[in-house]
């Protein structure tokens, strides 16, 4: 029975995959023509979008969002995001009503077709780097007062599976901080199970993301970095615990 539930989870991997692969194919002369003859991240969110979309829809995974109704089209933010899978850049394209751009780590840029067009079209840090993290860093601030909301996930990396939520780096913070520039939290709910690291494990359902209420930055100076960071902590940290708590209960019902 364990043997053939492995077996189902690594055919559908294998799927997502394939199709990942394939997707990025066909949109590839769009995205060749907004990253190099006419330059625009905005219409390079636009592709990503859809290109989520189709990924989830064919994958089997059936998104559930909710928007805060406070989120502004017309402004910038830095929007801070807990960490669990593979498929949370997708996810958070897919749902996401503002254009983004991610910071993500240098090692993505080494995926062919892909990487090519992620350091292309969003920051990519090699966190090992001083000189290079802190480049990564200013060219955010200038990104997100000029042109568009940048997307960080705050961790700093996936987690363990038996962590919740892992104690947030102060880069996202600082930017913040620094241009102005309100926060936006999100949470994502169930793609530690959906799609895990484990090659062996995971499946198609119900995968959940939460944008909460912006985080008004005018209510901090700054001199609060820490208490900022603890700040957007508490609120992604005390959702995840009520889900929790009520999985919990539905399974002891």
């Amino acid at each position: 029975m364990r043997f053939g539930k492995y077996l189902l989870s690594f055919l559908w991997r294998s799927w997502v995959f394939l199709f990942f692969v394939f997707t990025q194919i066909f949109f590839l002369p769009a995205l060749f023509l907004f990253t190099n003859l006419l330059p625009s991240k905005k219409q390079i969110f636009k592709i990503s979008k859809l290109w989520s979309k189709y990924l989830l829809f064919f994958s089997g995974i059936l998104v559930r969002k909710e928007l805060s109704k406070k989120i502004e089209k017309n402004k910038t933010y830095i929007i801070c995001s807990n960490h669990v899978s593979s498929l949370d850049i997708a996810l958070i394209y897919s749902t996401a009503n503002i254009p983004l751009i991610f910071i993500g780590k240098s090692e993505i840029t080494k995926f062919p077709i892909f990487g090519y067009y992620f350091k292309k079209n969003s920051i990519s840090v090699d966190r090992q780097n001083l000189r290079d993290s802190y480049n990564a860093y200013v060219r955010a601030k200038q990104v997100v007062k000029k042109e568009i909301s940048v997307c960080v996930f705050t961790e700093g990396g996936i987690p363990k599976p038996e962590v919740r939520l892992r104690r947030f780096k102060n880069g996202a913070f600082k930017i913040a901080l620094e241009s102005g520039t309100d926060i936006l939290p999100v949470v994502i709910y169930d793609n530690k199970k959906r799609f895990p690291w484990s090659y062996f494990k995971g499946s198609p359902g119900i995968s959940r993301v939460k944008y909460l209420d912006p985080i008004q930055i005018q209510n901090f100076d700054k001199n609060d970095l820490k208490k900022l960071n603890n700040f957007v902590f508490d609120k992604i940290n005390q959702e995840l615990k009520a889900n929790e708590n009520i999985e919990r209960t539905n399974k002891s019902a």
